[in-house]
């Protein structure tokens, strides 16, 4: 949830005079999440967060009904020249900006400002910044609701995993018949059994299956889980609203009493990447410390390098998790791979850690959440995997 008070904290503290928020057919995620609604208007549309005083929207008059029941004042345009003098006299003269804009394109999630708008601004006499960490102690921060949701839907999903493990390693111990897509499907039930909601599809995949980052069972197309094999199941569930967090979790299991030691071996070189960027965190923290995304990354792509499986590791170590629309929420990434993400890991904010290995024969990822407490500082929320889970005894 956004706090007016807590933006025009954070501005004062880091002498920005403005936070310009700018949306052109509903292209800014970012200023969607401040307003509390998602929308998708026709023309370009402004918000300014003055660093006192209060918010006022710039819109054109043909959108003035998607901005209806937003209880903020507003300014409305016309024409191009009216909408740049009447954003030229909100902003004032000589101002420092906090736009959705990041130095060389490094961090995509918080660049939809386009560069022509910058230049217009650069002319005015404004100098600007990025307001990635503006808007993740402002909006993506999570508040107690939101805290106490992801913890109870922790506990719900933790008890889902169980039971999906136990199911199929019944089914094969029963020898019955068990694919992937069976598995999925049980997951799926026991969310809507349980009232949970999740978005797309619960991830399971046997053997070489698991080779591929987020390949998905479908009824037609799909892996029997039997004796001697490698399981990796991912998914998330939360439970039904938008202040709510998702619980999510990757977690890796054997159907046999022997684990083959390349198996063992790659599972503990994930595990122990997982923990040392867990271990750097907790650090930090305790010498009052704040890392950046691309540091913590840095810190499970070399364990993972260091081990020989550097190319085999091909995504982010984490995503932001928070209140919202989306899975992957809107805050720091734990990402110095697909992004350069140079935003800081503040208080109250949340993500994922999940290092991987992806082989032609398999694949482990073990997938964890962490929320960094105001008080206790980077805290796991979600079950550690430590031991690979035995299907069958």
């Amino acid at each position: 949830m956004f706090s007016l008070n807590d933006a025009q904290r954070f501005m004062h503290d880091s002498a920005i005079d403005a936070w310009l928020l700018c949306d052109n057919r509903g292209n800014n995620p970012l200023l969607w999440h401040v307003l509390g609604v998602v929308r998708t208007p026709t023309r370009r549309a402004f918000l300014i967060v003055p660093r006192t005083g209060e918010p006022v929207l710039l819109i054109h008059t043909v959108d003035q009904f998607f901005f209806h029941d937003i209880a903020l004042a507003r300014r409305i345009y016309r024409g191009w020249v009216e909408m740049q003098a009447m954003l030229r006299d909100l902003l004032g003269d000589g101002c420092r900006l906090a736009l959705e804009y990041s130095e060389d394109g490094a961090v995509p999630s918080v660049s939809w400002v386009d560069a022509g708008t910058v230049e217009m601004l650069r002319r005015w006499g404004h100098s600007v910044t990025s307001s990635g960490d503006l808007f993740q102690d402002a909006a993506a921060a999570w508040d107690d609701f939101a805290i106490d949701s992801h913890k109870r839907a922790c506990s719900v999903v933790a008890g889902i995993k169980d039971a999906a493990f136990a199911w199929a390693g019944s089914a094969i111990a029963d020898r019955r018949t068990v694919t992937e897509y069976d598995l999925q499907q049980f997951i799926v039930e026991s969310f809507e059994r349980l009232g949970m909601e999740t978005e797309g599809q619960p991830v399971v995949q046997v053997n070489g299956h698991s080779g591929t980052i987020h390949y998905e069972p479908t009824a037609s197309s799909s892996a029997v889980i039997g004796p001697g094999d490698w399981l990796l199941i991912d998914f998330w569930a939360r439970f039904p609203g938008e202040r709510n967090v998702y619980s999510d979790i990757a977690w890796g299991a054997y159907a046999g009493r022997t684990i083959p030691a390349r198996i063992q071996h790659v599972f503990d070189i994930v595990r122990q990447a997982r923990d040392r960027a867990l271990d750097v965190l907790r650090a930090a923290w305790r010498r009052g410390e704040t890392l950046t995304g691309w540091q913590v990354d840095d810190v499970a792509r070399d364990v993972i390098s260091a081990a020989g499986y550097g190319d085999a590791f091909q995504h982010r170590t984490g995503h932001s998790m928070g209140p919202g629309w989306r899975l992957h929420a809107l805050g720091v990434n734990i990402d110095n791979l697909e992004t350069h993400d140079t935003r800081r890991i503040l208080p109250r904010t949340g993500f994922s850690i999940e290092p991987g290995i992806y082989l032609p024969e398999f694949g482990v990822r073990l997938e964890i959440n962490v929320f960094v407490d105001p008080v206790a500082g980077p805290s796991v929320t979600t079950p550690i995997q430590n031991a690979i889970v035995r299907l069958v005894e």
